[in-house]
């Protein structure tokens, strides 16, 4: 009878953290990035924040792979920052994800 009430708990117990939705912390991120997540899904939009080249970065790009989109840059403060081509394909080469901020539809 134990393992029938252990086995119930444990099975309570996994349901429960598979269907609690996690809530991200967006208090620190910038304005200039919360208005892309208003946008809509289409091109499968995301926001992360990542260390390149001694810098933190928010980047705000799609992975929608028929969509012919453009990246943004942001410094810490959510100042536009303009790559340029090469400093684009180097950042891509060489980031460090910190943490991601937000992927439209999770």
């Amino acid at each position: 009878m134990k393992k029938l009430y252990f086995l119930i708990a444990i099975f309570t117990i996994v349901l429960h953290a598979c269907t609690k939705e996690k809530e991200r912390d967006l208090g620190d991120v910038p304005d200039s990035l919360r208005q892309h997540m208003t946008e809509g899904c289409t091109c499968d939009p995301r926001i992360g924040l990542f260390k390149w080249n001694e810098r933190v970065l928010y980047v705000h790009w799609y992975i929608g792979p028929a969509c012919n989109t453009i990246s943004s840059y942001y410094n810490d403060n959510g100042g536009k920052l303009d790559l340029t081509a090469e400093e684009q394909n180097l950042f891509w080469e060489q980031k460090e994800l910190v943490k991601m901020i937000w992927v439209c539809g999770e």
